[in-house]
C-alpha cells in the first residue's frame, strides 16, 4: 500500500476525458487451444445436444443451448472432441473480423505424432494450427476436418489416436511456452486447457516435479490457464483432488486459498457450461485505468477498472493506397501548420490554447480577450490539481439512495491491483465482504485519469455468483456508478396526463373497483420476461460480419437474422384478447384539433361549409375565434404587414402556416370571408368602366394584374374556389 502522493502521474495524456490510454487500449490477444486427446474425448457421447427445446411458459423464456450457439449448420457433434473444434472454429469465425490482429491456435496433445501436409506432430502433441493471425486459409482448414468428421465417426480417432502407456502433459507445457516467446512475445497469451482425464500422471508422483517447474515458468511469463474439465462419462466425475486441484492453485498468490471449479456430474451440463465458460472468458479484459484507492489518511491500495458494457461498433475498413500493387495501408498523420505562413508547427512547444472572453467590435476597433493557457495549466484546471485516484468520501444505507436514473454515465467495474501493491486483494476483499454483508453503498471523487474532471460515484457492490456448473455467472467487485452534479439535474417539464383510476364516491368508503388496473396487471403478467443480452445480437452488426466471413470462406450469403423483432402471434395469443377489451375501457386521448390538417379540398362555398370548418378549427364547445380586429388591422396595412403577424393569425384560425407571404395572405383572407369579417358584395370584375376600388382591395394589398391569372392556370390550384376580388360596383349602389 502507497501514499496517494507518491503515485506517478501520465504527463502526456490526452485531452478527451472518454480515451483509454494506449497502452491499455490496443491489446492483441493470443489463445492457444490445448486440447488432450483420451479415448473418451474421442468416443461417441451417450447424450448427444437436443435440437428441441420446449416451449416458453407466460412468465419465462427458456436460453437455447450453449451448444446452439455454436455456427455450425449439422447433425450435433459426437463426441466431445468434435465439440471443442467447433468451439474453435466457432471462435476463428467471430474473431477474422470483429478482432482481425488476434491470433488463435490449436494444439491436440497426448496423442501419437502423426502430421500432415498442413500440420506438424512432435513430442505427442500434433499442432493442428501454430500460433498466427486469423486467416480465411486456416478457418477453411478446420472447417474441412469438421466436415470429414461429420462424415466419417472414426475420423478424429484415426487422427488423434491417444499414446499408450504413458501421458505428454508436459511436452504440452513446454510447447505452449515455447509457441508463445517465439510468436506472441507482446500479446496477452492465454491457454485453453480442455481435458476429462483427472489424473494425467496416473499415479507417478516423481513426475510431478518437472510438471510443477513448467507449470510455474508459464506463471512467471504472465502465459494465463483457463481450465475447463468436463467428466469422462455421464455416471462418473472429474476429481479434482487427484491432480488438477494443485496444478489450479499455482496460479494464485502466497497465502492467498484457490477455489476450485465447480464441475457438474452431467456430462450435457458440462459440456454447456464449458461452451457458455468459454464465450465468457473468450472477451478480452480491456483495462480502463489503474488507479489508487485511497481508503483514509496515510492508507491506499492498488485498483483496476474495466468497461464491463460497451456500445460494440462496426469496424471502420482499411484506407489502402491503390497506386501500390499489393495496396499499402494508409497511415493518417496529423500535422499543425501556421495559417499564414504554411510552416510546420511543434504541438508541444508551438501550440498553445486559449479560452475567449467577450466578442470583438469591428466597428470600435476592439478586440476579444484571450486567455492563453499550457496543457499543464489546462490539466490542473480540470482536475482541481489532484492527482487520480478514488478517494472514498464515506458510506449510507443501500435502500434509498441506489437510484438507477441518475447514473450519467456508464459505470466502471474496479478490481484489486495486486501485481503493484501488495495486500490490495486482502484489502480490497475485506471491504467488499463488510459492503454486502452490511447492505452498504459507498461514495467516493473519482479521478480515472490525469486529464478527467473529478467525478461522484456511488460505490455498488458486488459478491460473486457461481452457475450450478461452476461457471462464473458474476465477478466479484464494486461498481463505480457515475452520479450527477447540481449542474447537470434538468426540469422534466411535464405535466400530468388525465388519470383512468375511479375515485371514491361521494358517500361511499368503499374501494372502487379499477377493472382498467386489473387488465393492465393481467397483461404484465403474462408478457413478463427477462432480458437477457445474450440472446439478442446486434442484427445489423451481425448480418455484416456474417456477410463478410461468407465471402472470404466463399460460402453462402446468410439471411439477415433479427431477433429484436416482437413476437406478434403468441403476443395474440397471450394477451390478444386482454388488449381489445382494454381499448374500450380506456377512452382515446383527446386530439387538439388546431394540429388538425384540413385539406383544402374539403372547403366548400356557403354557410354549410363555414359551419364544418368552424368545427374543424375550433372544438366543439368553443366559439371560434374573435378576429374583428385583425381583419380591420389587415384592411389598414394590406401587404404590410409581417410574416410572423400572418402566421399567429393562422395559428388562431386552425390553418397552415406554411408557405409564402401571398400564400398566408390569401388564406387568412379566405377564412375571414367565411366568417362574414371581410367585404364581398357582387359586380364587376376589377378594372371594368366604373369599377372603384374598396379600401383593403386586392390591388392595394399586392394582388394586382402582373400576370396573376396566368400564373394561376399554370400552376396547381390549392383551393377549389376561384380568387375573389373584393369591388364595388356604381350602378348597383345607384
Amino acid at each position: 500500500m502507497v501514499r496517494p502522493g507518491d503515485w506517478h502521474l501520465r504527463a502526456d495524456s490526452d485531452d478527451d476525458d472518454d480515451d483509454i490510454p494506449e497502452e491499455y487500449r490496443h491489446t492483441k490477444d493470443s489463445i492457444l487451444w490445448c486440447i488432450e486427446a483420451t479415448p473418451t474425448m474421442l468416443a461417441p457421447m451417450l447424450s448427444p445436444a437436443s435440437s428441441t427445446q420446449a416451449g416458453p411458459t407466460p412468465s419465462r423464456s427458456v436460453r437455447p443451448s450453449a451448444t446452439q450457439s455454436l455456427d455450425w449448420n449439422g447433425p450435433p457433434a459426437r463426441s466431445k472432441m468434435e465439440e471443442c473444434l467447433r468451439c474453435a472454429y466457432a471462435m476463428m469465425r467471430r474473431r477474422v473480423i470483429s478482432s482481425p490482429k488476434d491470433l488463435v491456435s490449436i494444439m491436440i496433445w497426448n496423442c501419437e505424432n502423426k502430421g500432415t501436409s498442413e500440420t506438424r506432430s512432435e513430442d505427442g502433441c500434433h499442432i493442428l494450427l501454430d500460433v498466427q493471425p486469423i486467416t480465411a486459409h486456416n478457418i477453411r482448414m478446420v472447417k474441412e476436418l469438421l466436415e470429414k468428421a461429420q462424415e466419417d465417426e472414426d475420423y478424429l480417432s484415426q487422427l488423434f489416436k491417444p499414446i499408450e502407456g504413458g501421458n505428454a502433459i508436459g511436452n504440452a507445457l513446454t510447447n505452449a511456452n515455447g509457441m508463445f516467446r517465439e510468436r506472441s512475445p507482446t500479446a496477452q497469451n492465454r491457454i485453453f486447457w480442455v481435458t476429462d482425464n483427472d489424473d494425467p500422471l496416473a499415479g507417478e508422483e516423481q513426475l510431478y516435479g518437472p510438471i510443477r517447474k513448467r507449470r510455474e515458468d508459464l506463471r512467471e511469463m504472465g502465459y494465463e490457464i483457463e481450465p475447463f474439465f468436463v467428466p469422462p462419462t455421464s455416471d462418473t466425475e472429474f476429481d479434482l483432488e487427484k491432480f488438477y486441484g494443485e496444478f489450479i492453485a499455482l496460479d494464485s498468490d502466497e497465502g492467498e486459498p484457490t477455489e476450485w471449479p465447480v464441475v457438474s456430474k452431467s456430462l450435457r451440463t458440462a459440456l454447456d457450461g464449458m461452451i457458455a465458460s468459454l464465450r465468457t472468458k473468450e472477451a478480452v479484459k480491456r483495462v480502463s485505468f489503474k488507479i489508487p484507492f485511497v481508503l483514509g489518511k496515510d492508507l491506499s491500495i492498488g485498483i483496476v477498472g474495466y468497461n464491463l458494457i460497451g456500445e460494440e461498433t462496426k469496424r471502420l475498413p482499411t484506407k489502402v493506397d491503390l497506386s501500390t500493387a499489393a495496396g499499402v495501408e494508409v497511415i493518417t498523420k496529423t500535422v499543425y501548420k501556421d495559417q499564414d505562413t504554411g510552416a510546420e508547427l511543434d504541438r508541444k512547444t508551438e501550440v498553445k490554447k486559449y479560452f475567449q472572453v467577450g466578442r470583438a467590435d469591428f466597428e470600435r476597433g476592439t478586440q476579444a480577450s484571450k486567455l492563453f493557457f499550457s496543457d499543464a495549466d489546462i490539466r490542473k484546471v480540470k482536475t482541481l490539481g489532484r492527482p487520480p485516484s478514488l478517494k472514498l468520501l464515506g458510506f449510507k444505507p443501500r435502500e434509498g439512495h441506489l437510484k438507477v436514473w441518475e447514473t450519467i454515465k456508464h459505470s466502471y467495474f474496479a478490481y484489486p491491483d495486486e501485481d503493484r501493491y501488495s495486500g490490495s486483494t486482502r484489502t480490497f476483499a475485506s471491504l467488499l465482504k463488510t459492503m454486502v454483508k452490511k447492505d452498504v453503498v459507498g461514495y467516493a471523487s473519482f479521478i480515472p485519469r490525469t486529464t478527467s474532471k473529478p467525478q461522484v460515484v456511488l460505490l455498488l457492490p458486488q459478491a460473486e455468483k457461481l452457475s450450478p456448473a461452476g461457471v462464473q455467472v458474476a465477478p466479484p467487485g464494486i461498481h463505480l456508478c457515475q452520479l450527477p452534479f447540481a449542474d447537470d439535474m434538468r426540469e422534466l417539464g411535464v405535466d400530468m396526463t388525465q388519470t383512468v383510476m375511479h375515485p371514491y364516491g361521494e358517500d361511499s368508503d368503499e374501494e372502487p373497483e379499477q377493472p382498467e388496473v386489473d387488465l393492465c396487471k393481467k397483461i404484465i403478467s403474462y408478457m413478463r420476461k427477462p432480458y437477457n443480452p445474450d440472446l439478442y445480437p446486434n442484427p445489423a452488426l451481425n448480418f455484416l460480419y456474417e456477410t463478410l466471413a461468407a465471402v472470404a470462406l466463399n460460402e453462402d450469403l446468410p439471411e439477415p437474422d433479427d431477433r429484436t423483432v416482437p413476437a406478434y402471434e403468441t403476443i395474440e395469443q397471450r394477451v390478444g384478447k386482454y388488449m381489445r377489451q382494454l381499448r374500450e375501457l380506456i377512452p382515446q386521448d383527446q386530439v387538439d384539433s388546431s394540429r388538425i390538417k384540413v385539406s383544402n379540398q374539403k372547403r366548400a362555398g356557403g354557410s354549410a361549409s363555414s359551419s364544418k370548418m368552424a368545427g374543424a378549427a375550433s372544438p366543439a364547445d368553443e366559439p371560434a375565434p374573435d378576429l374583428s380586429d385583425f381583419a380591420d388591422e389587415l384592411r389598414e396595412t394590406g401587404a404590410k404587414m409581417t410574416v410572423a403577424q400572418l402566421k399567429s393569425a393562422l395559428k388562431l384560425m386552425g390553418e397552415k402556416t406554411s408557405g409564402k407571404k401571398d400564400e398566408l395572405l390569401e388564406r387568412v383572407v379566405a377564412w375571414l370571408e367565411e366568417r362574414g369579417l371581410w367585404a364581398e358584395e357582387a359586380g364587376p370584375s376589377k378594372g371594368g368602366k366604373g369599377g372603384k376600388k374598396v379600401e383593403g382591395s386586392d390591388e392595394e394589398m399586392g394582388f394586382g394584374d402582373d400576370g396573376d391569372d396566368e400564373e394561376q392556370e399554370a400552376k396547381p390550384h390549392h383551393h377549389k374556389k376561384k380568387k375573389k376580388r373584393v369591388v364595388v360596383d356604381d350602378e348597383d349602389d345607384g
